[in-house]
């Protein structure tokens, strides 16, 4: 889920409404509404994920074995895989990226080729597209990658599962309340979260509960890494204090680097985000004033991690 779904969380901005497009049976309304603006976060978050997920691999010679929640009768399996939560993950989209040769031009173009078929057509040929596309890390490989979906729109979780982009999926507000028992068992061993376009829906309460949900016991220290991007009309301040605070979690932004999101739908909508920046202190020119929303990368870390964020994200 992007924020467009609570454009009241911005200090100044009114977004464009597109509330409908987020919990609906498929995905083609999304695409037809975000592609002619040019929505891209998610494939220029895709290579600092990666990378991310390649120092996790690394450091350790074989992931945990996981317990999964199937997306149909609760089936358990000891595969060993990296488990991802993505936070707003709406219909897999950020799954569909990392685990698939595929694009978000090419999922545009995907979902742009079949106006005709009913919703329930639409996901089986869907179920098949992604089938078709090999896994980008091998059918061999030692370490797989596990996407689990967290977000509020059910019908957007339920693409996901049919489909198979998610391993599980859940709709659970963390915002509100905590984890129910089934996102707590899926949390465990967690060793990675993705958030690419929920900061504003989502805040300092959703990720200091999935960071407590993760971690080993109370008492151990956190081992979490985290990806955030969040766009420049936010703070992520709140968010990071949460987590070195309660969980020993250091947050750095990736400095040097802005990421575009999308195009403004309106004059209105860029009026307001550039009061927002420049209310932050921050200059628009060049990035807000030039007809677009834009982002920056936030890389959460465990306290014990000695390394440089920069050094983890030079040449990308």
């Amino acid at each position: 889920m992007t924020i467009e779904e609570q454009p009241q969380q911005f200090n100044n901005t009114r977004k464009a409404d597109f509330k409908s497009i987020y919990n609906q049976s498929d995905p083609r309304a999304y695409f037809e509404a975000l592609t002619p603006l040019q929505y891209q976060i998610p494939q220029l978050a895709l290579p600092f994920v990666n990378r991310i997920l390649q120092h996790i691999s690394s450091s350790a010679p074989s992931a945990s074995p996981c317990r999964i929640i199937s997306t149909n009768d609760g089936a358990v399996t000891t595969a060993n895989k990296v488990k991802v939560l993505d936070v707003g993950s709406s219909y897999g989209i950020n799954a569909a990226l990392l685990r698939h040769d595929i694009d978000m031009d090419g999922l545009a173009a995907h979902y742009a080729s079949t106006p005709k078929l009913s919703s329930r057509e639409q996901i089986e040929a869907d179920e098949r597209f992604f089938t078709r596309r090999r896994s980008r890390r091998g059918q061999g490989s030692e370490n797989k990658v596990e996407v689990i979906g967290l977000d509020v729109a059910p019908e957007a979780i339920s693409y996901s599962l049919q489909t198979g982009l998610h391993a599980a999926g859940f709709t659970d507000n963390l915002e509100i309340h905590d984890p129910s028992p089934d996102l707590r068992n899926a949390l465990r061993d967690v060793k990675l979260v993705v958030c690419t376009g929920g900061v504003g829906y989502v805040g300092a309460s959703t990720f200091s509960r999935i960071a407590a949900a993760a971690r080993a016991s109370p008492s151990s220290p956190s081992e979490l890494w985290m990806v955030t991007f969040v766009l420049r009309v936010f703070s992520f301040d709140e968010v990071a204090e949460g987590l070195r605070t309660e969980f020993g979690l250091v947050t750095e932004k990736v400095e040097g680097r802005v990421f575009r999101q999308r195009r403004f739908s309106s004059r209105e909508e860029q009026r307001a985000a550039v009061e927002d920046v420049r209310r932050k202190g921050l200059d628009e020119r060049g990035l807000e004033g030039d007809e677009w929303f834009w982002a920056e990368c936030w890389v959460t870390r465990p306290g014990s991690w000695r390394g440089e964020v920069g050094e983890l994200a030079e040449g990308l």
